[in-house]
């Protein structure tokens, strides 16, 4: 058989396997993609494939108008020597999901000695490799070898390449972009390939482990969000809540340079602006933040030690803002967020998070 149209996800087959099986079975010495989406897992995914498949050279152009292209796979394809485009100008979303193997690239033909095309429904995801209900059809022989690569030029020729610069403010927009989408939304879009489910009370399942570097969709620099659990805190007088680690740098990066005494002001939950104090902590990385008595919920976080202190700075408003939740949907909105992207820790009482 040299082509066929197919479903994967339906009855037990994947779209990985389709896709080894003919990586291996032609040995394509160039690949390119162009795809909608691209997920950190969906990157790792294909690169195992094209080691394994002995390719020398890949081409990726993908979506970053809408957010979802995960910016640990973009930073992982330039780190692997792959050359990378990206298209954020359509008036629409860049929405191919074509794949194609062949002898070498060319400038006007898109591809010569194309030996695979598949194109179809699935982009280069966790899901779409290994549980969606996909679509697609694949060939060894294109019965017209120019159509498929002129449609691979075209698709490269709308992006425009991925510079250190661009891919730094993409991190910021990607973090906007997820910043209130709901989590079960991440996942089906593919920014993340799951949740950790958290408790009311915002805790993970037991036995989850803090994310490592490579798997944090937001690094601090990028993002707007920080919360901490109030399980602990310290203050006598003024509710005292730690932020650790990055959760701390992201209000180090909102807030700026700290005035003489240390205030700031902050828009509460009840709308009414109060002034907070905060210290930064070098020696351990730790953000201390002075909640006035008078916030909401200060009373109710002092007795109960449960819930979460939740900053955020909308940037185009100029509006920094405070909120204590207590257990409930709002407060699982926050966490399970921050545990679909990555960008959570947990110290011995608590745990915290940016976005």
């Amino acid at each position: 058989m040299t082509s066929s149209v197919l479903t994967t996800g339906l009855t037990g087959n994947t779209y990985k396997a389709l896709l080894r099986k003919q990586i291996l079975r032609t040995k394509p010495s160039v690949f390119g993609m162009a795809v909608a989406y691209v997920s950190a897992s969906g990157f790792n995914l294909v690169k195992t494939i094209l080691d394994e498949g002995g390719v020398g050279e890949v081409r990726l152009v993908t979506d970053t108008k809408d957010g979802v292209t995960h910016p640990k796979a973009l930073q992982g394809a330039v780190e692997s020597g792959w050359k990378v485009r990206v298209v954020d100008t359509l008036a629409g979303t860049f929405h191919p999901k074509l794949y194609v193997g062949a002898d070498n690239f060319d400038e006007s033909k898109g591809l010569t000695g194309l030996s695979l095309a598949i194109a179809g429904s699935p982009n280069l995801s966790h899901g779409a490799f290994l549980k969606n209900g996909e679509c697609a059809f694949w060939s060894v022989a294109p019965h017209n070898r120019d159509s498929a690569g002129q449609a691979w030029l075209d698709c490269w020729n709308v992006g425009v390449p991925l510079t250190k610069t661009k891919l730094k403010d993409y991190e910021k927009y990607f973090a906007l972009r997820n910043r209130h989408r709901k989590p079960e939304d991440l996942v089906a879009l593919g920014v993340a390939d799951s949740i950790p489910k958290s408790t009311s009370a915002g805790s993970p399942p037991k036995g989850a482990t803090p994310p490592k570097s490579a798997q944090k969709a937001i690094p601090e620099t990028a993002a707007f969000v920080a919360w901490a659990g109030l399980q602990s805190f310290t203050g006598e007088y003024n509710l005292q809540v730690e932020f650790p680690k990055e959760a701390g740098l992201v209000l180090r990066r909102v807030f700026g340079k700290p005035s003489k005494d240390g205030s700031i002001d902050i828009q509460c939950a009840d709308g009414v602006v109060r002034t907070f104090k905060y210290k930064y902590y070098d020696h351990n990385g730790m953000f201390r933040l002075n909640v006035p008595n008078s916030a909401p919920l200060v009373d109710w976080a002092r007795a109960n030690k449960a819930g979460i202190a939740c900053v955020e700075h909308d940037e185009d408003e100029g509006v920094l803002s405070f909120e204590i939740l207590p257990p409930g949907k709002a407060l699982m909105d926050v966490v399970d967020r921050s545990l679909a992207l990555g960008t959570w820790g947990r110290t011995p009482t608590r745990l915290y998070g940016w976005y």
